[in-house]
């Protein structure tokens, strides 16, 4: 073992060292290095490798990556920066540890934010009210970027920080030193964006934060404390928003079906999160699921396509490699391709000369407190930049779940988030039963609008037996759907916005679709763009209702529903004509129209695709069987 240290402390092997969730077993890469603009130029190696798994490279996948998806982003020429693997090892941690440099790191200065707090706070101020309050998502994570400058940096500096991180983080995803000659990634994730081995697909997503600073005495305050947070209805909100949106990312990539297992709890040495594992089978290629699922809402915002529009118009410079992820690639002795991949936050950026890229982002919603947000950031900030200046050995808090290890109260509690949660994406799916009048079957043509809960609508509709094509807003053609019904989807925007060429284009679209009476289905957005097609009003709220779980009365029966909207239609003093006779759900302590029910088409201002609607499938099944019923 010496003896690959010696190597790896030269200075002149690229190399990647990985502790995942707190192994016994440390891996070590090394190799050459290259970098690439794109996924695909990634080298890849195929066929069996006879004597299990091999790894064949390791990159780190700047932010601006997400342009392959067409994505808007700030774009400042970061490259992929690969490892080509030659050499693995697999060495006992404990062993390796001990073995570790242990050196001085000393900071040259403070550490400048290239936005003050002050600036920062005006941001989050103006993203809260100027676009969630326009109805142009649910969340979004701006972060905060700072620069910094360590003296007499070494490949002997990089790995004792490395080794404070070892000795004193836990619970966490992966710990982490990459390096390529030239940079060093350091860090500690605590969560795992994407894992495909065997045709399996698995991401995490998290949400939630419980900070271990509390002096407990015993047992019981300390669990009280947690039942306190594991019930907070603003924490549980936050935390489904985001299954929502890995969600759809799932509904993408994985044709063969999947589920959801949690919720779960994580614990690490200064926190405790709570999380969900989603699971599915998919026949896809690794290199298109890892684009598909470019990156996780949990550090990006929802949905993710305005997010990343958002999160370029309020920064000044790109976001380097900060809340991106990493791509461990390989493959196992039958030749099947393997992919692990954890997301790049608390992770410190540093240059052979010492210079330092720190980031560190607070999740902005629809009731963010500025200043609450600006001093999340800064204890994150603070938090990584402990790490680096004050490596070694530190007093460890000790692990608390293990004191409430199969508590029933804490085991209930967690299940109780799930009682109320769509039924449907809790167990494998199975093929349906819909099938058009001469037995063909049914097709549904969706229309995408900028938010890919069209793909949770398309597996739904999938596993009805239906045919799903999806087709953005501004490639459809009402001339060429030949299509049983139509569904006007989801997204961000103002209905009400005259300039917007994609409202526009909305309500020209679903004038084609009322007054051809084409069978329709109306969702959200859509919603809204077919209340002012009917000549109804649509407001703006005062509360938005962005991932909000709502109990409504729908046509007579009573259903929890998910709510992602800003706007709303309402509820006048007298019908339109077209709506004359029609069924009409309300939420009356608001006055707004959350479902419209005609011979030939259906609003509905909720999502019934979302995790929020608990019988959201039967919802869609009844809605489509009401629909094809109508000559």
């Amino acid at each position: 073992m010496k003896t690959i240290l010696e190597r790896l402390t030269s200075g002149s092997t690229p190399f990647c060292i990985i502790q995942k969730q707190d192994s016994e077993e440390i891996l070590i890469v090394t190799g050459e290095t290259a970098s690439y603009r794109n996924i695909k130029d990634i080298p890849r190696q195929h066929g069996a490798t006879g004597n299990g798994r091999v790894y064949d490279t390791i990159s780190v996948v700047p932010f601006c990556q997400i342009r392959e998806r067409g994505y808007v982003v700030r774009d400042g020429g970061e490259e992929i920066l690969t490892i080509k693997i030659h050499e693995q090892y697999e060495v006992d941690a404990e062993e390796f540890i001990g073995q570790l440099p242990v050196e001085e790191i000393h900071l040259d200065g403070e550490i400048k934010y290239e936005t003050s707090e002050e600036e920062y706070g005006r941001i989050i101020r103006k993203i809260v009210e100027d676009e969630i309050g326009n109805g142009e998502g649910a969340n979004f994570v701006v972060p905060r970027n700072a620069k910094g400058q360590i003296n007499d940096f070494s490949v002997a500096c990089g790995l004792t920080i490395f080794k404070s991180l070892l000795e004193n983080d836990y619970g966490t995803y992966w710990k982490y030193i990459f390096y390529n000659g030239e940079r060093f990634f350091i860090g500690s994730t605590p969560e795992r964006h994407l894992l495909v081995e065997g045709g399996r697909v698995k991401m995490n997503p998290i949400s939630g934060t419980f900070r271990k600073g509390g002096d407990w005495a015993n047992r019981k305050e300390f669990k009280k404390d947690l039942l306190t947070f594991l019930t907070d209805q603003k924490e549980i909100n936050e935390l489904f928003m985001v299954v929502d949106e890995e969600l759809k990312m799932m509904a993408k990539m994985c044709d063969r079906g999947g589920a959801i297992v949690g919720p779960l709890l994580k614990e690490m040495s200064q926190l405790i999160h709570s999380e969900y594992l989603l699971a599915g089978e998919s026949d896809k290629d690794i290199f298109e699921l890892f684009t598909d699922s470019m990156f996780a809402a949990t550090v990006v915002g929802s949905p993710v396509e305005s997010a990343c529009k958002i999160i370029a118009k309020y920064s000044d410079s790109s976001r380097r490699y900060y809340g991106s992820a990493m791509m461990l690639v390989g493959r196992d002795q039958d030749g099947e391709d393997f992919l692990d991949s954890p997301i790049t936050i608390r992770t410190a950026e540093i240059s052979i000369d010492g210079s330092m890229h720190l980031s560190a982002g607070a999740t902005l919603v629809k009731d963010s407190v500025a200043e609450s947000e600006v001093l999340e950031t800064k204890a994150k900030g603070a938090a990584i930049l402990s790490s680096i200046v004050n490596p070694g050995k530190k007093e460890q808090t000790q692990p608390l779940l293990m004191r409430l290890y199969n508590d029933d109260e804490i085991v209930e509690t967690m299940v109780q988030r799930n009682q109320n949660l769509s039924n449907f994406w809790f167990f494998k799916q199975e093929t349906g039963d819909i099938a058009g009048s001469n037995g063909e079957r049914v097709k549904i043509t969706i229309i995408h609008n900028e938010d890919d809960f069209v793909y949770m609508l398309r597996h739904m509709f999938s596993c009805m037996g239906i045919t799903t094509h999806v087709v953005r807003y501004d490639e459809y053609d009402f001339t060429k759907d030949e299509s049983d019904i139509t569904l006007l989807g989801p997204g961000p925007g103002n209905p009400n916005d005259a300039g917007s060429p994609k409202i526009a284009r909305n309500l020209e679209i679903a004038g084609q679709l009322i007054s051809s009476g084409k069978k329709s289905l109306f969702i959200c957005l859509g919603h809204q763009i077919l209340s002012r097609s009917l000549g109804l009003e649509v407001a703006r709220k005062e509360n938005p209702l962005q991932g909000s779980q709502v109990r409504i009365n729908l046509f007579g029966r009573e259903e929890l529903v998910g709510f992602y909207n800003t706007f709303a239609p309402k509820v006048p003093l007298q019908l339109p004509e077209q709506l004359q006779g029609q069924e009409i759900a309300t939420l009356p302590e608001l006055g707004e129209i959350v479902g419209i029910k005609a011979e030939n088409f259906i609003g509905y201002q909720f999502h019934p695709e979302s995790l929020l609607s608990k019988n959201g499938f039967s919802i869609l099944h009844t809605s489509v069987n009401h629909l094809l019923s109508k000559k």
